[in-house]
């Protein structure tokens, strides 16, 4: 199949059509296929992305930065096309508007159809002036990327450039704990040991690993990374009271406990994770039985700042529980999502400077699951999401869509009524 491309250099859309490229697709198109939700971050468009740095850098220009703000961007306008059956830019106002808030000022975009893989598609790109410009653009230092199958084209492929400083709330969920750079997923089996599941990127789950054995019962924390040494680690209080940090060796374990806290045993509910006072430190959210959360900001070293224990909300009590929920609104802080006793979902934003936007409701229906989890972008699209288990054990994606609600759900495992916890 032939395929089509366009550029749009730096803040401009293009407008000039491929028509006899788009017609020849169109006539040798043998079937129509199903679009399918795009894959940024992993996969093809991962590659698409190491790729496009290689070429930076034998060009002697710096590396892009991966961004999820970027992703995101770009995997939704890679299903758009798809889905539609077009072939043509966005436009600078909208890509602006899904970007601006994590920090990009300017955005420039390629677009192509029709190459079956990476190479092709950067081969075709890098023998065009135009989109060899952008890709070789020294103004951009940030870039996502989208690719989505579906019909007439049967391939799509999107990168969006940026230029600014990105501003990135952390992820949710355990993290990368095996050094793959895809979400993994903790788990406390019956047994009582602690496993991984290694994520692929592309919303499934490895077969599991043993991280700790004889872990006990007593529950999990996902921290993020509170050590500030760049892998996510996890902690548990003890029966005393004593918090316990294990650090992430990013190779599939832990290492030794080590006291970071005292007294934590008179609280129902802790969440890592967060950067709740806009630092870019880890944070830990408490909550306690009187419904209060408390603030303990972490500074970076394993510790703690001054005025821990600050309040900063009251009558959680009503939430049958509260999960980090990483960017989930696009709007480049870290946010909160609280499943109320009646089975409605809500969503609590943060500002980033240490206070709350306005809360909403996200979903209903929600008390027959007995999980849910801010689990990170486990299908690899750019977008935080989050994993539920139903009553009949089913691990369920729900998809974030980047902007605050969900794209269709989709089990993705069996078995899981065996775990004590998910996380």
């Amino acid at each position: 199949m032939v395929g089509a491309m366009r550029h749009s250099p730096l803040g401009r859309p293009s407008t000039r059509a491929t028509a006899a490229a788009l017609a020849l697709a169109l006539t040798m198109m043998l079937a129509l296929l199903v679009p399918s939700a795009a894959s940024a971050a992993g996969g093809p468009a991962g590659e698409v992305f190491a790729q496009t740095n290689a070429q930076r850098l034998k060009a002697g220009l710096p590396a892009l930065v991966s961004d999820p703000a970027l992703d995101a961007a770009a995997a939704e306008w890679a299903r758009h096309l798809a889905s539609s059956c077009t072939f043509a830019h966005s436009s600078s106002t909208w890509r602006n508007t899904r970007v601006a808030a994590s920090g990009w000022v300017a955005t420039g975009e390629n677009i192509a159809a029709g190459q079956p893989d990476a190479t092709a598609v950067m081969s075709s790109w890098m023998n065009s002036p135009g989109h060899k410009a952008n890709i070789l653009d020294r103004r951009y230092t940030g870039l996502g990327v989208g690719y989505a199958t579906g019909s007439c084209y049967r391939t799509y492929w999107v990168q969006i450039f940026g230029i600014g400083t990105p501003r990135k709330a952390f992820n949710a969920g355990a993290g990368d704990l095996t050094g793959d750079r895809a979400a993994d997923l903790l788990a406390r089996s019956s047994s009582g040991d602690l496993l991984i599941y290694a994520g692929t990127g592309t919303g499934s789950f490895r077969p599991a690993g043993t991280a700790v054995s004889s872990w006990g019962d007593r529950p999990f924390v996902t921290l993020g990374d509170f050590s500030g040494d760049g892998t996510p680690d996890i902690a548990r209080v003890e029966a005393d009271g004593r918090l316990m940090m294990l650090s992430g060796d990013g190779r599939w374990g832990f290492r030794a406990p080590v006291r970071i806290g005292t007294g934590w045993s008179t609280f129902t509910q802790l969440i890592g994770g967060i950067d709740f006072n806009g630092d870019s430190r880890a944070d830990v959210v408490a909550r306690t039985p009187a419904g209060e959360l408390r603030l303990y900001p972490g500074n970076g070293r394993s510790g703690w700042l001054a005025g821990a224990g600050s309040r900063i909300g009251t009558g959680w009590q009503a939430m049958k529980d509260i999960t980090y929920a990483g960017d989930f609104n696009g709007d480049a802080h870290g946010d909160l999502i609280a499943r109320r006793t009646d089975g409605t979902l809500w969503l609590y934003p943060t500002t980033g400077r240490g206070g709350w936007g306005k809360a909403m409701q996200i979903g209903r229906g929600w008390s027959s699951l007995t999980i849910v989890i801010g689990a990170g972008d486990v299908d690899g699209n750019g977008t935080q999401d989050v994993l539920a288990r139903d009553a009949k054990g089913n691990l369920v994606l729900y998809g974030g869509t980047g902007r605050g609600g969900f794209l269709a759900s989709r089990v993705i495992g069996g078995g899981w009524n065996t775990m004590r916890q998910i996380g």
